[in-house]
C-alpha cells in the first residue's frame, strides 16, 4: 500500500459501537494500556493496511510503535494509528480518541487490499469491543494468560494452596519445560522466594492482585516492571510434583477483601477466578 490523499471509503451502515476509553501512547502519557479493546483497534488498523496482519503475534498492549510514536519499520504498513490519522486528516498524535475511533468505525477497507469494501472493524473486533465493555462494567480486571497459548487467569479455577502461604490459593499451568511465563497484567516484582525445585518470586499487578510464581529458571529483580504479555521467566525442567509447570498463587484480599475460593486437593471444580471477581466487584 502507498500513501493516498483520498479518504477511506465510508460505510453506509456502520456498526453501533462506542469508544471504550481513550488510548494514549506510553511515551506521551505515563502508563500502559492493555486489553481486548486494544486488540480490536489493531485489527481495524491492520485491515486498513497500516499495521502488519499478524494476529497470532500481537499482544493486547497499546505500545508506542503501534501508536506510531516510535517506528517499527518503514512505510505505511508500519505507521499504525498515526498513519491512519494522516490518511483521514486527523491530527497525528498517536492518541486513539473519539475522532480516530469514529473514523475506524465508519470506514471500509480500501480497494486493493484484502477484504476490500468490508468494514475496518470485522466481527472479531466487534466481539472484542463488546466483551471488553461488559468486563469493564463489572470492574473485573482484564487478565491474560501466564503463557502464550494458555487461557486467561479469569478462566482458571484454583486447585490447591501455596505451601506456607494460605492466602495464595493456586493453579498449575504451562506444563512445558523452557516455555516462557508471561505477565497476565502490568505488574511489579515485589519479592524473592524459592520453590524447591526452582526459583520463585512475588509480584503485584495494577489490579491490586498479588502473585506468587514458582518452579521457574530464574527470578526478575525486585522493583522491575513488566507490561502485560512480557516474559517474566521460564518453566524449569524438573520431575517433582507433576513435573515441569508454573505454579501461580493469587492473593486477592487487597482487591476484594477476602481470599479467593479454592480446592485444597489439586482437584478442579472451584468457581473460576473471573466469576469470583465479578461476584465480589459487580
Amino acid at each position: 500500500m502507498t500513501w493516498s490523499d483520498e479518504p477511506y471509503p465510508k460505510n453506509p451502515d456502520p456498526p453501533k459501537v462506542v469508544l471504550p476509553r481513550t488510548l494514549n501512547p506510553p511515551k506521551i502519557k505515563k502508563g500502559f494500556y492493555s486489553g481486548q479493546d486494544v486488540t480490536a483497534m489493531k485489527r481495524g488498523i491492520a485491515r486498513a493496511g497500516l499495521w502488519p496482519w499478524q494476529p497470532d503475534e500481537w499482544d493486547d498492549g497499546y505500545s508506542d510503535t503501534f501508536a506510531g510514536v516510535t517506528s517499527s519499520g518503514e512505510g505505511p504498513v508500519h505507521s499504525g494509528v498515526k498513519g491512519f490519522q494522516r490518511a483521514n486528516g486527523i491530527d497525528q498524535t498517536g492518541i486513539l480518541g473519539v475522532n480516530t475511533f469514529e473514523a475506524l468505525r465508519t470506514s471500509l477497507v480500501p480497494d486493493g487490499l484484502q477484504n476490500e469494501g468490508q468494514p475496518l472493524f470485522d466481527s472479531v473486533a466487534l466481539g472484542l469491543l463488546e466483551s471488553y465493555q461488559k468486563a469493564g462494567s463489572a470492574n473485573v480486571p482484564d487478565l491474560g494468560p501466564v503463557w502464550s497459548g494458555g487461557k486467561s487467569i479469569l478462566d482458571q479455577d484454583l486447585t490447591h494452596i501455596t505451601g506456607g502461604l494460605p492466602d495464595y490459593p493456586a493453579f498449575d499451568d504451562c506444563f512445558y519445560a523452557g516455555k516462557a511465563v508471561i505477565a497476565p497484567e502490568r505488574l511489579e516484582i515485589t519479592g524473592q522466594s524459592s520453590a524447591s525445585p526452582g526459583d520463585a518470586f512475588y509480584a503485584t499487578g495494577d489490579s491490586k492482585l498479588r502473585y506468587w510464581f514458582g518452579h521457574l529458571t530464574s527470578s526478575p529483580a525486585n522493583g522491575q516492571w513488566f507490561n502485560k504479555g512480557q516474559t517474566l521467566s521460564y518453566v524449569l525442567e524438573q520431575y517433582q510434583g507433576g513435573g515441569s509447570h508454573v505454579h501461580v498463587g493469587i492473593d486477592a484480599r487487597d482487591l476484594i477483601g477476602k481470599p479467593l475460593e479454592a480446592h485444597s486437593d489439586y482437584s478442579h471444580g472451584a468457581k473460576p477466578i473471573g466469576q469470583q471477581l465479578e461476584e465480589a466487584l459487580g
